[in-house]
């Protein structure tokens, strides 16, 4: 959450937890050990705002200039945000690469740039809701091909990402790098990560009005439209993948809603208002719909 509000909040329950204590002292021990209440309060308050405290000085930290050239040359996103909104995104980037273990098959190294570029599409789902966090910390690995059911790699084969409820993040490389090559409404870091977004409650069901952050109306019944439609070749701006299920549907409307957003706003205004509130933003201009809490 926003580091002021989650101060705010852990500041509060370190008072409430000082008070309970003080009072349970005075009821079974001599009055100068009330002490402890605050003491307690003030061991818990340093504790809880431990990670918030890291998580800040990452943010405000200056990333290297090859994030900076990467990001405006590969994400289009980046480059449409005002200078404070950008170096909250490298901030973004930041944190996540930091909480996130990414490594290829065997502990292999990942390239930095590929590592940047599934930041950067961390990044973009969170930008209109900083006050969000990812459900849980995954371990991401990069395999250089694509790969299938079995787990055979290459480039032939038809996976190039792959997420469960738990485990880890699954990603080809070299999809990575083209999905990030032009705005074309395919990006594999933004689908499998809108995967996990989904499974926040859960279950994989294409259904973000769940979310505890949240709520779209309506949105239900817009993805079983959508899904006869895609079904039925006449899916607008969303390719026939996302016919596979609800699931998938969201996680491709939520490509095209990022990389070609225009496109969306026109063919399907609907489900881009949809997407704008969910995500609190309209991906065009970076301009969120709602403005950041103090």
């Amino acid at each position: 959450m926003l580091a002021r509000a989650a101060v705010r909040l852990q500041s509060a329950i370190a008072a409430a937890i000082a008070v309970v204590t003080a009072v349970l002292v005075l009821a079974v021990a001599p009055w100068w050990m009330v002490v402890l209440g605050p003491l307690v309060g003030l061991g818990y308050r340093a504790a809880a705002l431990r990670p918030i405290t890291r998580r800040e000085r990452l943010a405000l930290a200056p990333v290297p200039e090859s994030w900076r050239l990467l990001l405006s040359k590969r994400v289009p996103f980046y480059g449409r945000l005002t200078p404070p909104a950008q170096k909250r995104f490298e901030g973004d980037v930041a944190v996540f690469l930091a909480e996130h273990r990414i490594y290829g098959p065997q502990g292999a190294v990942v390239p930095e740039e590929v590592k940047v570029m599934i930041g950067a599409g961390a990044a973009m789902l969170i930008h209109g809701r900083p006050d969000w966090e990812w459900p849980h910390v995954r371990d991401i690995v990069v395999h250089p091909t694509q790969w299938n059911e079995d787990g055979e790699p290459g480039d032939h084969h038809g996976i190039a990402g792959q997420v469960h409820l738990q485990g880890p993040v699954l990603f080809s490389r070299k999809q990575i790098r083209f999905g990030f090559r032009k705005p074309d409404g395919e990006n594999v870091v933004l689908h499998e990560l809108a995967h996990v977004l989904d499974m926040a409650d859960g279950a994989a069901d294409g259904a973000p009005d769940r979310f505890a952050w949240t709520a779209v109306p309506g949105w239900e019944e817009l993805v079983r439209s959508r899904l006869k439609a895609v079904r039925r070749k006449n899916g607008g701006p969303l390719r026939a993948y996302a016919g596979t299920n609800s699931a998938e549907l969201f996680a491709v409307a939520v490509e095209v809603f990022f990389e070609q957003p225009l496109r969306l706003r026109k063919q399907d205004p609907q489900l881009y208002e949809a997407l704008a509130t969910l995500f609190n933003l309209d991906p065009d201009t970076g301009t969120l719909r709602r403005p950041l809490p103090a």
